[in-house]
């Protein structure tokens, strides 16, 4: 278990150590999904035909007057390959109505399609569940460890006293895989695997394709055949509507001791959710902070290391004896391998 305070903040590296498609990955298949091509009438020939259907019903029943949604759609595909991010490139449109619904509705079926291939997908048509052994190697399995290393049996709820997640993703492989985990260390049923991570704090600051929990309102279940487009749209967030998570993403980092960044890429707009320190009086005392920075350049480290010392003391880094930010260039597994003494002390 996790001594002290700790927020994990969970970013595209992470999930891809499960199989899911990283940001350059996520904006490529995005940009096949919604390069639409409609021939004698409404015959698709090119393109996602689930979003198709779905914006054929947003025009339908009228929620849509006049659109350009077939061009919108093919203007959005093309400038795919030009965006750092699916959520860049809708942070710069924002105002484009049309985009972002296309956008929305692009990563809600590319998510779709991604959690289906990944190591987590379930088995004989979703009756049974994944192999866990699949992330043995993977940054999930060490989280599992760490989590569940000295909790009772009887208690399993204490496993998570100290801990919360932030997920920038769309998926829900974190969730997935601790229902599961807790199923199988605890001797849980599924029910009690679900009731226990159900209430583990889990922010999604730019949602996600829904709760996987059973009874949740709008739950989807992970890997999902089929799903309602335009309702699971509605769940997905800009960057401009993420805001409503700051204050509860400000909360959890000065309630902890320990920041985790995994696979998180530092953009600009994400580091902001996490600016404590702006307009405040008082001194911050610097957090122990880890965060994976796989192919980075030295130079590059060190702006990360800067990002993260503003947003938290307001103050510019410098180092010190005892460096209060760690970064590892490599993997989420990797990080845990090297930091496993200091994440639990």
């Amino acid at each position: 278990m996790f001594k002290s305070p700790t927020v994990f903040v969970v970013g595209a590296g992470a999930s891809a150590e499960a199989g899911l498609p990283l940001g350059g990955e996520l904006t490529s298949k995005i940009a096949s999904l919604l390069n639409l091509s409609v021939e004698y009438g409404h015959q698709l020939s090119k393109g996602d035909a689930v979003i198709y259907h779905g914006l054929r019903e947003l025009v339908d029943r009228r929620d849509w007057g006049q659109n350009s949604f077939i061009g919108s759609a093919r203007s959005v595909a093309e400038a795919m390959d030009l965006a750092q991010s699916i959520d860049t490139f809708l942070e710069s449109h924002g105002k484009n109505r049309e985009f972002v619904q296309l956008g929305k509705m692009g990563i809600v079926r590319a998510i779709q399609a991604a959690e289906r291939d990944s190591k987590l997908k379930p088995l004989d048509g979703g009756h049974k569940p994944f192999v866990l052994t699949n992330l043995a190697a993977t940054w999930y399995y060490s989280l599992a460890r760490q989590l569940f290393s000295g909790v009772p049996a009887d208690e399993p709820v204490r496993a998570f006293d100290n801990v919360s997640f932030v997920i920038f993703n769309y998926d829900r492989c974190l969730q997935t895989f601790l229902v599961r985990a807790a199923e199988v260390y605890f001797r849980l049923t599924r029910p009690q695997a679900e009731q226990l991570i159900a209430g583990v704090k889990m922010l999604h600051p730019y949602g996600s394709l829904g709760s996987i929990f059973e009874g949740a309102r709008g739950r989807v279940p992970y890997a999902p055949a089929e799903l309602d487009i335009l309702a699971a749209a509605e769940r997905i967030r800009t960057f401009s509507e993420s805001s409503i998570c700051a204050n509860e993403i400000g909360a959890l980092v000065e309630w902890a001791e320990t920041v985790v960044f995994l696979g998180f890429g530092f953009h600009d707009q994400n580091v902001e959710l996490f600016n404590i320190a702006e307009g405040r009086m008082e001194e911050f005392q610097p957090k122990r902070v880890f965060a994976t920075t796989k192919g980075m350049s030295p130079s590059d480290e060190e702006i990360v290391k800067s990002q993260l010392s503003y947003a938290l003391t307001a103050q510019p880094y410098e180092r010190a004896e005892n460096d209060w930010i760690s970064t590892n260039n490599g993997t989420c597994a990797e990080l845990f391998a090297t930091y496993w003494r200091s994440l639990t002390a």
